[in-house]
């Protein structure tokens, strides 16, 4: 029987697109910078893919990493500045929020997310009905990220639940292989109508099938 949901974040919760964040970086870089971001993201992601593990895992601040970002790019931001063109790329599922909210009257209701302190505070702070669960696992907090075992033994530890009466929902198949791998029921997030019917398959109850319109 399943007594709790763990919800992931990012594109479940809070859908978002980087190429907002890029193309307000773009106006702030010379021309052959901005060519090269254009021509070679793929490059430019790889260079910043330690640092962004290093920040989602609390290893970094965020000031750090604006640095690197800037050193990168050869610019130099405000803090605030780079926090708007790095945050402001998120908006809110009204369907999926609601679907969290109506599932906490009946279950326990978790978030589990690989992110970091700004993005986290930057979402609540603009979307608080986002903040439905009990308790939130943030890579941040805990040090390791998704798809790591030690995440999900640590995020179960915290939340004092049973794996086996839980499930996981999130977009990634790594992240919800690697909470397969842990003992937890997982469900690969392809929208509100397929995690319904998951859901449902599960045993869970949804009252008013999630209280929103077909």
């Amino acid at each position: 029987m399943i007594m709790d949901i763990i919800f992931d974040l990012g594109n479940v919760l809070v859908p978002f697109d980087r190429e907002i964040a890029y193309r307000r970086l773009r106006r702030h870089l010379s021309t052959p910078v901005a060519r090269w971001l254009d021509q070679d993201r793929a490059g430019f992601e790889a260079r910043l893919k330690g640092p962004a593990t290093e920040l989602e895992t609390g290893r970094i601040g965020f000031d750090e990493f604006r640095r690197i970002v800037c050193d990168v790019l050869s610019i130099d931001l405000a803090r605030d500045e780079f926090e708007r063109i790095w945050c402001d790329m998120f908006w809110m599922d009204e369907d999926m929020v609601r679907l969290g909210e109506t599932l906490s009257e009946r279950y326990g209701t978790w978030l589990a997310s690989n992110t970091s302190r700004a993005h986290y505070e930057w979402i609540i702070g603009r979307f608080p009905r986002v903040a439905f669960y009990r308790d939130a696992a943030l890579s941040y907090e805990l040090g390791v990220m998704k798809p790591a075992r030690l995440y999900y033994e640590k995020s179960l530890e915290r939340f004092g639940i049973d794996r086996n009466a839980a499930v996981f929902i999130d977009d990634l198949k790594e992240n919800v292989a690697g909470a397969r791998a842990a003992g937890i029921n997982g469900i690969l997030f392809k929208g509100r109508e397929p995690l319904l019917a998951e859901l449902r398959r599960l045993g869970v109850d949804i009252p008013g099938d999630g209280g929103a319109p077909s």
